[in-house]
């Protein structure tokens, strides 16, 4: 079997497929589970593989496997070029994800197991041990808390079933506060730059009320974008890329989801990855995009969906007033 994850798979991402392998092992011992993680892994995801000590594979073809599933990716384009070698994959494939559903994913797939209000994929096969009664190790309890962790953004995001299952697997041996130390790296010279970079080309558009915050940078696009969440923006977006592939990364308060209903894997990031000819998903605030594009092209592609579908469920305004917030040197 192969548990295939996301690209520069994070922790939940990681831990997930690694708490999955030892589930399937625990259901038939002599089973043999790679973990596939498409062109590596974040910063603090290592941290977390030297913790754990996995093992990681990247086998040329998947045709050696009877079955493939995937973690925390609701689209192809986000396994890199595990996604064209799932398109041709004559075995059985199941998706395991906590983000909207894609359908061109879900055509692919055998079986899905997906639940979109679950906070974490690792919350997902937490449930799953408890359906099939396998009894959660040591080890799985490390790579579940850990992934939750991450995606709750140090629990800031728990609901009260959340803090049951982080419980749960303090009781099997996590160490609370040394999981959550795992998790804090400290800001890089690069991401550093690159946010101030992203704050030296922001625009901002008022919408009605909301704050829509855009700008383009060459890396750390994900950051940049929680970084303008932080400044006071309701809405961020992020693009960068280069030789005509571009990527977005989409973040929102959630006063802003609350309040317009608005979720970003599904009602921004999948039309407009369809629009730059790519695909597009994630959270409600949360969300990315891949695609064929320019960076300023493709992100006004996506202020202007963003601005529609904010005039079409709340004519909150007649025309969007766009301020160049652009820092003179």
């Amino acid at each position: 079997m192969a548990i295939v994850t996301h690209q520069n798979a994070d922790p939940d991402a990681l831990c997930s497929g690694y708490a999955l392998a030892l589930l399937l092992r625990g259901l038939k011992r002599r089973t043999v589970v790679h973990l596939i993680t498409p062109e590596g892994i974040s910063r603090v995801t290592k941290r977390v593989v030297n913790h754990l000590r996995m093992s990681r594979y990247h086998p040329e073809s998947l045709d050696e496997y009877d079955i493939v599933f995937t973690v925390d990716a609701n689209t192809l384009s986000q396994l890199g070029e595990y996604g064209i070698r799932l398109r041709d994959y004559g075995g059985e494939a199941i998706v395991v994800d906590h983000h909207a559903p894609d359908p061109r994913t879900l055509k692919i797939s055998s079986h899905a197991v997906v639940d979109d209000k679950a906070l974490s994929t690792c919350q997902i096969v937490y449930s799953l041990y408890k359906e099939l009664r396998i009894p959660v190790s040591r080890r799985a309890a490390w790579a579940l808390f850990l992934g939750i962790a991450y995606d709750t953004r140090h629990f800031a995001l728990a609901t009260s079933e959340i803090f049951r299952i982080a419980g749960d697997l303090v009781e099997r041996g996590v160490d609370a506060g040394k999981a959550i130390r795992l998790l804090q790296i400290p800001i890089t010279e690069s991401e550093r730059m690159a946010r101030l970079k992203g704050a030296q080309r922001l625009r901002v558009t008022r919408a009605g009320r909301w704050v829509l915050a855009s700008t383009y940078v060459g890396s750390h696009q994900a950051s940049v974008a929680r970084s303008l969440i932080m400044l006071g923006a309701d809405v961020a977006m992020v693009s960068g890329g280069k030789k005509g592939e571009v990527q977005l990364s989409l973040r929102s308060t959630q006063d802003f989801y609350d309040r317009t209903g608005i979720h970003l894997g599904r009602d921004i990031a999948r039309p407009v990855g369809e629009l730059i000819h790519g695909a597009g998903g994630g959270h409600a605030i949360s969300s990315g995009i891949r695609g064929r594009d320019e960076e300023k092209s493709a992100l006004a592609k996506c202020v202007q969906v963003l601005t529609e579908e904010l005039r079409n469920r709340h004519n909150l305004f007649r025309a969007s007033m766009i301020v160049d917030a652009t820092i003179k040197p």
